[in-house]
């Protein structure tokens, strides 16, 4: 089980946000436990808003990728989009297929399809446009690392644009312009490649139809969730704006999806769970075409079809990742599991394009990273994922030497690997696993806001506590630890928490308690027609103090 700390409060730096921007103390320590420490920080996080969203022009290459494609709107160029075929991918293709079309350009579009061509551009297809009448490709959400690929097009002439989050490693390809937001210093580097895509649509669109490029926030929004992109900085603006955009959106596709999912509000654990899934099910079982239809601004007599066949995909990568997982777990069974700091499981015959969910259901079940490979008669193909504290994507650097290829980020990866190489790939990740992070690095500590009796709970601080939403990576659900309290259940996931003066009405899970015990809770407080109701995530025997783990 996973241990408790407790952010140490800091009274100095809260107080002066309460005082500069008239919030509740305890709303001003969970601005600071967030990073936000200055009167102007806590004010844009508070009230988020397009206005605030960094300059595009301010991104690498910007300038120079916007002025290339303006050339060739004016000169009438054929435009080819590649896209990647995830949710990210799919959205940012589409941003700049829209902000293309507003402004007359000759534009394709061209979808990974990563069952038949693996992660980006194949060889195969820089090939056929080296060959075509094609200058000026544009690759979206994927080409950083792929410098044959970019620089065999350059030698026939064609111009090549990047517009990609992803993280560039020691070799990274060399196009026209290189629109990726690592190497900076300002909030902007955390945007993923859908928000790279709105803010080069704003740059496109400035002074022609700047409003054009409002309507695919809801793209943008979607995206970022979809990538579990911090929400931070630009990228919380982005989710903030344009979350609400995503149920009422102006797309057919995506209105008619959210009604099939009943997705009525626009909560970001919704759109997780019951939107991106099912795009991204297409692109994981190989064409993502329909996925993309379904994001597009039109209205299409075959969207009922589209619905449907979005459907159909979400159940067979359903029923495929239950097989998987159960595959998976007897490998890792075998493979003694508390031995290894990271898991690599392989199988032949394994869908490549659902690896990633594999190692991403791996990891979370035995709390360490985990890397899924499909392999074949030659290679294996898959994906990492990882955890805090351990950087995956700087231990397969470690381990280059075993890999064909492999990129992405600390959390999320990539990778090729002849099948000859896959049992010394295991034990050297392991090797270089342990010798960066040593086993300290799997201990989970639970990060908690705040530590407060239950009589401190009051509506009033706790709805100012929601102007920090929209929640997600970068900044979760305030969490706060009450001790000491006695639980009296009304149903196995409702209860009542009590002290000698105060009681509160609770949800979460309260199966197997004691009712004369004493217990410690981790609760997320929220108000409900003035009512407090806290969301209990965790609850243990209390603890001594000095159990607590030390932040």
């Amino acid at each position: 089980m996973a241990g408790w700390a407790v952010v140490p409060p800091e009274g100095s730096p809260a107080q002066t946000l309460a005082a500069a921007c008239g919030v509740h103390p305890l709303t001003a320590q969970l601005l600071v436990n967030r990073g936000v420490r200055t009167p102007a920080q806590a004010r844009r996080f508070l009230s988020p808003s397009l206005e605030q969203l960094g300059d595009p022009l301010a991104l690498p290459d910007m300038a120079k990728g916007v002025a290339r494609l303006r050339r060739a709107i004016r000169g009438r160029e054929p435009i080819m989009l590649f896209g990647d075929a995830d949710v990210d991918g799919l959205s940012a293709t589409a941003i700049l297929y829209e902000a293309l079309q507003t402004l007359g350009a000759q534009v394709r579009v061209k979808l990974s399809n990563r069952i038949e061509d693996g992660y980006g551009l194949s060889a195969a297809l820089a090939a056929r446009l080296s060959r075509s009448a094609t200058r000026l490709v544009v690759l979206i959400d994927c080409g950083t690392n792929q410098a044959e690929e970019v620089e065999r097009l350059g030698r026939a002439g064609i111009d090549t644009i990047i517009v990609d989050h992803h993280l560039p490693l020691e070799s990274p390809a060399r196009p026209l312009a290189r629109i990726n937001p690592h190497g900076i210093q300002q909030e902007g580097r955390e945007l993923c490649s859908a928000g790279l895509a709105f803010q080069v649509a704003r740059a496109l669109l400035d002074g022609v139809a700047p409003q054009r490029a409002r309507a695919a926030l809801d793209l943008a929004a979607l995206a970022t969730l979809a990538d579990y992109v911090p929400l931070i900085g630009d990228s919380r603006i982005l989710v903030a704006e344009g979350i609400g955009r995503i149920t009422s959106s102006l797309r057919p596709g995506l209105v008619k999806l959210c009604e099939d999912t009943q997705t009525r509000q626009p909560a970001p654990e919704h759109i997780l769970r019951r939107l991106v899934p099912r795009l991204n099910a297409l692109g994981r079982l190989g064409d993502p075409t329909t996925a993309w239809r379904l994001l597009l601004a039109e209205d299409h007599a075959q969207l009922p079809d589209w619905l449907a066949e979005a459907e159909q995909a979400h159940t067979t990568t359903k029923a495929l990742q239950r097989r998987l997982i159960g595959e998976a777990e007897a490998q890792v069974n075998r493979l003694h599991f508390r031995d290894h700091m990271v898991l690599v499981v392989s199988r032949t015959g394994w869908p490549q394009g659902l690896m990633g969910p594999l190692a991403s259901q791996l990891s979370a079940r035995y709390g360490r990273p985990a890397i899924a490979l499909a392999l074949n008669e030659r290679r294996g193909i898959g994906s990492g994922r990882s955890l805090p504290l351990v950087n995956l994507l700087d231990i397969l650097r470690a381990c280059e030497t075993l890999l064909v290829e492999f990129g992405g980020h600390a959390y999320a990866c990539g990778l090729t690997i002849d099948v000859k190489n896959v049992e010394p790939f295991r034990q050297l990740v392991n090797q270089h696993a342990e010798r960066s992070v040593g086993r300290e690095g799997l201990v989970r500590a639970r990060t908690i806001d705040l530590e407060l009796p239950l009589e401190e709970f009051e509506p009033g601080w706790i709805e100012e506590a929601q102007r920090l939403a929209p929640f997600g990576r970068g900044n979760p659900k305030p969490t706060v630890l009450v001790r000491g309290v006695t639980i009296t259940r009304r149903s196995p996931r409702t209860a009542w928490l009590h002290t000698g003066r105060t009681q509160l009405a609770a949800k979460g899970d309260f199966v197997g308690l004691e009712p004369d015990g004493r217990y410690d809770v981790i609760a997320s407080p929220g108000v409900a027609d003035g009512e407090i109701t806290l969301l209990v995530s965790d609850v243990k025997a209390s603890l001594a103090l000095s159990e607590l783990v030390p932040t």
